[in-house]
């Protein structure tokens, strides 16, 4: 029996290794092809315009993720068969979920998305005041009477000692009724300091706080008490005694008022904004556009001219020369007159080109100073005229053409470098 079966598979182990070869050749193909995926592709679309949406980010678990392109569209070349979750984000459209069944076909899909408002997390903003941010600032207790406090006692002839009774619980005041003696002013803890009583303080029977007026110690505390207007005071800080010490040394055994007079010009209960600070160097970086520089030197020019027809006008009928000759210039107008004549021929001149390059430089954030224009106007007129008597007084062509040159031709130029220069902003409406 044994050996009919040896026999038989030794004539028959080719055959069988032929059939299970041909069986494996065929099962792999149909294998490959189970496990082969599909291509999935789309477009990603505005639900309201129908436009496409860049820039979306397509996600599928477990495949990959892809962005759309500028048309919107999006593929995913092998996404095994079975039910999957399509995935889309996109910051101005949210999130959006799409249930996607791939087979052996491949598919085209068309996804529609909302734009979506974005939900920020509220934002609290708390504001504090000054002395709020002080206090939190302090690490310590800070006990001060403000400017309004203050103020509500200026038109009751109170002093600063009663003010500070008025506010500051732990205060005491003693007087001794004696004509002369000073006011004693301390805190109600420091009665209990008898064994040094009086240190540091004018009376030797008082145990007074130091007294720091404007950041400067004050040696005798009575006569700022007496003599200190409360109008004055800009805000008063009161130190306990327990505090004192640690902030001003050992002479604070008892306290401190540390008191802050108002500056000169302080005015804290009006608050106004200031445009025009008199004639500066303007910086041009904040105009939009430049100097108009052409139309300064036409608007200085027409002014000057106007201005020097309506000046030598008038001098000409007092101030004349009666020759080279003679080298003698006369009037015959009065003496006042003649100052008066001699001063319109400079100041109408100057006028005109001032206001002619005010108006031509004019800007909606800024114009140039009358001031610094009829300066330099009038610093360049009289060498003009200057030249224009000494040409006609020697008849000398050419100095008399450099007085004329100068009267009409340089005034508009420094009209201009004083127009550029020396600006004020325009006040707002």
């Amino acid at each position: 029996m044994k050996r009919a079966w040896r026999e038989w598979a030794g004539r028959s182990w080719p055959s069988a290794l032929a059939a299970g070869a041909l069986c494996l050749l065929w099962g792999f193909p149909t294998a490959v092809l189970a496990q082969a995926g599909t291509s999935v592709s789309g477009r990603i679309l505005d639900d309201t315009t129908g436009n496409p949406v860049a820039d979306v980010e397509v996600w599928i678990d477990g495949v990959g993720t892809r962005v759309t392109n500028a048309d919107g569209s999006f593929a995913f070349a092998d996404v095994p068969r079975g039910n999957w979750v399509l995935t889309v984000r996109h910051v101005a459209y949210g999130a959006h979920w799409q249930e996607v069944e791939v087979g052996e076909a491949s598919q085209r899909l068309t996804i529609r998305i909302a734009q979506e408002g974005i939900r920020l997390t509220p934002l609290v903003v708390e504001a504090t005041s000054r002395e709020a941010r002080e206090r939190r600032g302090a690490g310590r207790q800070l006990n001060r009477i403000s400017r309004e406090e203050i103020q509500r006692y200026e038109d009751t002839a109170m002093s600063l000692v009663e003010v500070l009774t008025a506010q500051v619980p732990g205060i005491r005041i003693s007087r001794s009724g004696v004509v002369g003696q000073p006011t004693c002013v301390e805190f109600r803890g420091a009665r209990a300091g008898n064994f040094i009583r009086g240190l540091g303080s004018s009376d030797p029977g008082c145990n007074s706080p130091e007294v720091y007026l404007d950041g400067v110690l004050v040696r005798n505390p009575a006569t700022i008490y007496a003599t200190l207007p409360i109008e004055t005071i800009e805000n008063i800080e009161v130190v306990q005694p327990s505090e004192a010490g640690a902030r001003f040394g050992s002479g604070s055994l008892w306290g401190a008022l540390v008191i802050e007079t108002r500056r000169p010009g302080r005015d804290s209960d009006r608050q106004r904004d200031v445009y025009v600070l008199g004639p500066q160097r303007y910086d041009w970086s904040l105009e939009p556009a430049p100097h108009r520089t052409g139309t300064v030197f036409l608007g200085s020019a027409l002014g000057n001219v106007a201005g020097l027809a309506a000046g030598v006008g008038l001098a000409s009928r007092c101030i004349g020369f009666r020759g080279r000759d003679e080298d003698v210039l006369f009037t015959d107008c009065s003496a006042t007159t003649t100052i008066a004549v001699s001063a319109a021929a400079v100041a109408l001149p100057a006028l005109g080109s001032a206001l002619g390059a005010r108006l031509g430089g004019k800007t909606e954030r800024s114009r140039g100073t009358l001031g610094a224009a009829l300066i330099g106007a009038a610093v360049v007129l009289i060498p003009g005229y200057t030249l224009g008597i000494a040409g006609q007084r020697d008849e000398t062509g050419f100095m008399e053409g450099m007085g004329v040159v100068t009267l009409t031709v340089a005034v508009p130029l420094v009209a201009i470098v004083t127009d550029r220069l020396f600006r004020s902003e325009r006040e707002e409406p």
